[in-house]
């Protein structure tokens, strides 16, 4: 629920850029989108431990997970400029077999000064537009103005977090490893559809070190592990200002990978762990589906209709710190962590042993 009304919010108006053409709405999409599919993918790479310490043969832990990644403020907005954009368009319409005509592209105030606007993760306080006009080359008369809101990111509903939830569960195979997997089932909520899955496998190198019992009376646990999680969604969205058409929605593929070194106290009741972790992923955003015009635009001023109209990738690699806290109460654990890094993710975690 909470990752479908962030998807929901996000992407509100994100469509009606393509009034611009796809050279620009493809420009724009990138620099909206990045910030999102960077957060997604350390958000995703984050929560895989709370301990160096790896579970003993055959036992096994249920784990419910919440986490949310914090985006710095120089990823919540992009410097427009909309004579870059113009000439983008121009280059466009000419390619076309329309009248020979000028564009000219400026934000709703006339102001043709690059300016900050929002990634998805920001917000555009006051609403920002795009006035794209062109007029006749001779005669210098206006054949069509177009404006276009541009897309609205999570700040302007209050949201300051990309969030992610999900089941994790650890199984001990012994010599001191320790298998895991999380998942979210496939979910449909209203126009959202949501699925998640990841596997993992920790190694604690400081079973090395164990007795002929099979303890040892280190202070601390240390761990490596490497570990993958993939999120599919979709958001299956209305018709936008500018177009219409139909079976429109975008789709996200992230994948996301990290390698850790970890360690932690071995006390009975509050442990303290960290890690160094590498983090490296790929997200694909795909805007599908059939897009019709309404009215004449700039751009395409004959009635036109585009398919599948834009496929965005985003890649991000990282080195991030973790530090975080576990609260054991027989059977019963709580966990807590920060992780640092270009984004910071705070991680929780309500889990028992079995």
């Amino acid at each position: 629920m909470i990752f479908g009304s962030y998807l929901t919010s996000a992407q509100n108006g994100f469509s009606d850029i393509l009034a611009a053409g796809l050279e620009a709405a493809d420009k724009y999409a990138n620099s909206y989108t990045a910030p999102a599919s960077e957060a997604f993918t350390y958000n995703l790479a984050s929560g895989w431990y709370e301990s160096g310490k790896v579970l003993k043969a055959g036992k096994l832990k249920l784990q419910i997970k919440v986490q949310g990644t914090f985006a710095p403020d120089e990823k919540k907005s992009f410097v427009l400029d909309p004579l870059e954009y113009e000439r983008i368009i121009q280059t466009s319409y000419d390619n076309t077999n329309n009248p020979p005509a000028n564009i000219s592209v400026t934000f709703g105030d006339g102001s043709t000064t690059p300016r900050l606007i929002a990634t998805v993760l920001g917000e555009n306080n006051p609403e920002q537009s795009l006035i794209i006009r062109s007029t006749e080359s001779n005669t210098n008369l206006l054949l069509q103005e177009d404006i276009i809101t541009l897309a609205q990111g999570i700040g302007s509903t209050g949201l300051d977090v990309v969030p992610s939830a999900f089941f994790q569960v650890g199984v001990g195979l012994g010599a001191g490893l320790e298998v895991k997997a999380r998942f979210i089932p496939k979910i449909e909520t209203d126009e959202v559809k949501t699925g998640l899955y990841g596997a993992g496998l920790q190694w604690e190198f400081t079973k090395l070190f164990d007795d002929e019992n099979g303890t040892n009376n280190l202070p601390v646990s240390v761990s490596i592990l490497g570990a993958f999680t993939r999120l599919d969604a979709s958001y299956d969205f209305e018709d936008g200002a500018v177009v219409e058409g139909r079976d429109q929605l975008i789709e996200t593929k992230t994948n996301a990978y990290n390698v850790a070194a970890i360690a932690s106290t071995n006390f009975k009741v509050i442990n303290f762990y960290g890690g160094l972790n590498y983090v490296a992923g790929n997200s694909t955003t795909d805007l599908k589906g059939t897009y019709t015009f309404r009215s004449n635009t700039v751009i395409f001023p004959i009635a036109s209709t585009v398919e599948d109209p834009l496929s965005l990738q985003t890649d991000v690699s990282g080195v991030l710190g973790t530090i975080g806290a576990k609260l054991t109460l027989g059977a019963f654990n709580l966990t807590a962590d920060y992780t640092f890094g270009e984004y910071n993710t705070a991680s929780a975690s309500i889990f028992f042993r079995i």
